[in-house]
C-alpha cells in the first residue's frame, strides 16, 4: 500500500515474527532505494489502506486501516486503526472485531479487504471467506468510521449472488468489486448504508459458485473513466 502524501510504501504481511506478521514501512523519498523505517507486528495484516488524516482531532496524523486476524489463516477478523506517523512508536488507534455482535446476518471469518468512502465517513468491508463456509449471500459490510477510536458495523448490503466477494474500491457514489466467478460488480453508494448494484460484467459466465476462480482485483482510478479488472483464468479486462 502507498501513501503517496509522505511517500510511503506499507508492505502488509511482511513484518514481524513468524507466523504473526504485520506491516513494514519503508520510506520512498529516493523511490530506487526504499528505506526501511520501522514495522507492526501485532497481528497478520492481509491488506492495508494508509492515508494522511485532514480532520480533527486527527487532522495531520498518517492513519494505517488494517485488514487484520490472529494469523496468516484465521482468528479474530477485524480492522486495526493505526496511527503509523512514528514508525518506530506506533500505537492503535481503534479497532473492530467483527466477528463479535452486532453480527448482523452473521459473524465475519475472514478480514481480507477494504476501502474507504471518498467522504472517509466509512469502511466497505468484505470477507473473501464467508461465502464459501456458510453459503451465504455475498456480503459486504459497511463500518462507520466517524469516529476513528470506535468503528462500528452499521450495515451490510449483498447482490444476492452466491460468489466470494474480493477486492473492492469506492470512486464518488460508486463501489467496484471484483467478485471472483461473479466478475465486476458495481454498486450505487448514494445511500451509503444501502448501496445497490447498477452493473456488471461476468468474467466467469460458467457459473457464480463461491470458489477462488474469476476477478480478482479492479482499478476505477484513471482520469478517463476506464476501468480494468485481472482475471485469474481470462487474464486483463479493459472496460
Amino acid at each position: 500500500a502507498l501513501n503517496t502524501q509522505s511517500a510511503r510504501l506499507y508492505r502488509a504481511g511482511g513484518g514481524g515474527s513468524n507466523p504473526v506478521q504485520g506491516l513494514r514501512i519503508y520510506n520512498l523519498a529516493d523511490p530506487s532505494l526504499p528505506a526501511f523505517l520501522g514495522e507492526w507486528h501485532n497481528r497478520y495484516c492481509h491488506d492495508a489502506q494508509v492515508v494522511t488524516w485532514t480532520e480533527a482531532p486527527y487532522n495531520g496524523v498518517e492513519v494505517a486501516f488494517c485488514y487484520a486476524n490472529d494469523t496468516t489463516t484465521s482468528g479474530n477478523p477485524g480492522i486495526e486503526i493505526l496511527d503509523v506517523s512514528d514508525p518506530q512508536n506506533i500505537s492503535t488507534i481503534g479497532s473492530i472485531n467483527l466477528s463479535l455482535p452486532p453480527i448482523f446476518s452473521h459473524a465475519a471469518f475472514y478480514s481480507h479487504q477494504g476501502w474507504l468512502s471518498p467522504d472517509r465517513q466509512r469502511i466497505y468491508f468484505n470477507d473473501e471467506v464467508d461465502e464459501g463456509t456458510l453459503s451465504t449471500p455475498t456480503t459486504t459490510r459497511v463500518i462507520d468510521i466517524s469516529d476513528l477510536a470506535n468503528p462500528t458495523q452499521v450495515a451490510t448490503f449483498t447482490n444476492g449472488n452466491t460468489a466470494r466477494d474480493h477486492n473492492l474500491f469506492t470512486k464518488g457514489n460508486r463501489i467496484f468489486e471484483a467478485n471472483y466467478r461473479s466478475g465486476l460488480r458495481v454498486f450505487d453508494a448514494s445511500d451509503p448504508l444501502a448501496p445497490v448494484e447498477i452493473a456488471y460484467f461476468d468474467t466467469y459466465p460458467d457459473n457464480d459458485l463461491a470458489h477462488y476462480n474469476g476477478l480478482w482485483g479492479v482499478y476505477p482510478y484513471f482520469p478517463s473513466g476506464t476501468v480494468i479488472g485481472s482475471d485469474i483464468e481470462r487474464g486483463l479486462f479493459v472496460w
